[in-house]
């Protein structure tokens, strides 16, 4: 296994007049052992002998595999991770990009933007949803969740996290309750057309007639409608 220990504080060689290893210039200074040589891995500091050998064996194993994560890489705080390296790939329609933007930039970040990749664990987690679920209902926490993970997803990718703390058994979702909606009786739907103002009945009708959610009530025009063949064309929403 490739690799090998430096002991910095002691020359390797014995002096050849006293047949004793000399100390360095650096005693005393800083971290006494330094794994080096292991490919693809940066040189890493210990205090302990003991450290430094795990650390070897650990990362020159993970090397050979291709696993490698070097934990001073997770140390970026989740701020800087989004803005230099997750945000960039966010793709989709311009809609759902703004919504994305608006789940991180203010829910997650202000929670957790000042803490390091590798810091947010379950602990960290359970704390974070259980705030997350007195400010936002259900549904929309777990939007926030999904896209969190996808950020420690992409960190994974990037060699910054060995997994997903999102995944770990003590880390519970939100659970959404399985209400259930009943729509309004045709009568009830008519008497709130009749009595709001007659410019906006229009949007009563096509809402109760066509089935347009209240976006595309909003942005429906004129021109989107083929009264002769009797066809709505849904171009934009509002």
């Amino acid at each position: 296994m490739a690799g090998y220990i430096e002991d910095r504080w002691i020359n390797k060689k014995k002096d050849p007049t006293s047949g004793k290893r000399e100390r360095t210039t650096r005693y005393g200074k800083g971290s006494r052992y330094r794994v080096a040589g292991i490919p693809g891995v940066r040189n890493m500091s210990f205090d302990t002998l003991e450290d430094a050998k795990a650390w070897l064996r650990r990362a020159g194993t993970d090397s050979e595999r291709g696993e490698f994560v070097d934990p001073r890489d997770g140390s970026v705080a989740l701020a800087d991770y989004v803005t230099r390296f997750w945000k960039e790939g966010v793709r989709g329609a311009p809609g759902t990009v703004k919504r994305v933007d608006e789940r991180v930039r203010l829910h997650i970040l202000p929670h957790l933007g000042t803490v390091g990749l590798r810091d947010i664990s379950a602990t960290v987690l359970r704390s974070y949803i259980a705030t997350l679920e007195s400010q936002c209902a259900p549904r929309y926490a777990r939007q926030i969740l999904t896209t969190l993970s996808n950020i420690f997803e992409t960190a994974i990718d990037d060699k910054r996290l060995v997994r997903n703390p999102m995944r770990a058994k003590s880390v519970r979702w939100p659970k959404v309750p399985e209400d259930q909606r009943e729509a309004w009786p045709l009568e009830t739907a008519q008497r709130v057309r009749d009595v709001i103002k007659a410019r906006y009945r229009i949007a009563v009708v096509v809402a109760l007639g066509c089935g347009l959610r209240q976006g595309e009530v909003f942005g429906l025009s004129p021109e989107d409608i083929d009264f002769q063949r009797g066809v709505i064309r849904v171009r934009r929403q509002v």
